[in-house]
């Protein structure tokens, strides 16, 4: 069984992929932390921009759906975490069986009676884990997941872990506390800006972190629209760039 370090000082080569996210002047990241191919071993990611006080976009790929991980016909699945301190890890979790008190993560691959089962969350960790006070330093998120069934045997995960960049938690930063005058938005099978005029560059990102799509545009008025060559019911990350903003958008395709 693969051991996991709780606390991890030294960063390791990360093979996901980052994603700037909703911001206007200081440029915050959002980025997409996966684990694939999930088998019944224990795993570590590195973070290489996100701390505890960045949202986040946490992806979980389960290969064998029946028996280390039961997720066959499960549209969602629960995750049980706790924040990793200098008092040990789980902080701030909520009991292992209150179920309602777990984030879910959605079904994203359309069949969840198909392998692998393939479910996402985006979460700001220092705004759920509200039991843990600002001002403590955080290391690292440990996490595990579990079905309906509450836990035990094939219905949940062995203990995983995201090593976050070092800081202290502080519950009042958000993504949300930016302007939000530059609004984006995905409507039928388009993608619509308001709010701007000036020079666009929109890139399409699918859910391993591969660039698919590169386009340059001009908003010439105040709303933009534009079409997205995009495979239906698929997860999607749309990053759009303009001259005094840089948002991140994700998507399902209709």
């Amino acid at each position: 069984m693969f051991t996991i370090t709780l606390k991890q000082f030294t960063m390791t080569k990360l093979y996901t992929f980052l994603l700037l996210g909703f911001t206007t002047i200081t440029l915050n990241a959002q980025e997409v932390l996966t684990f694939s191919g999930y088998d019944g071993a224990g795993s570590t990611i590195t973070a290489t921009t996100s701390t505890v006080n960045d949202e986040i976009t946490i992806v979980f790929e389960d290969v064998n759906i029946i028996d280390n991980f039961y997720t066959q016909f499960q549209d969602y699945v629960h995750m049980f975490g706790g924040l990793d301190t200098d008092g040990g890890g789980f902080q701030g979790s909520p009991a292992f069986g209150d179920l309602g008190a777990q984030p879910q993560l959605l079904l994203i691959d359309g069949d969840n009676n198909a392998a692998p089962n393939t479910y996402s969350i985006t979460i700001n960790l220092a705004q759920h884990y509200a039991a843990v006070a600002d001002g403590t330093m955080i290391y690292g998120f440990n996490l595990l997941f579990q079905n309906q069934f509450g836990g035990g045997g094939n219905n949940q995960t062995v203990d995983l872990y995201i090593d976050l960049v070092d800081a202290m938690k502080d519950s009042t930063l958000s993504l949300d506390s930016f302007s939000n005058e530059v609004s984006l938005k995905y409507i039928g099978n388009e993608l619509v800006l308001n709010n701007y005029q000036g020079p666009l560059n929109i890139l399409v990102f699918d859910v391993t972190g591969r660039q698919i799509q590169h386009l340059k545009a001009n908003s010439q008025n105040s709303t933009f629209r534009t079409a997205l060559g995009i495979q239906k019911q698929q997860l999607y990350f749309v990053q759009v760039e303009g001259d005094n903003f840089k948002k991140t958008l994700k998507l399902i395709s209709n």
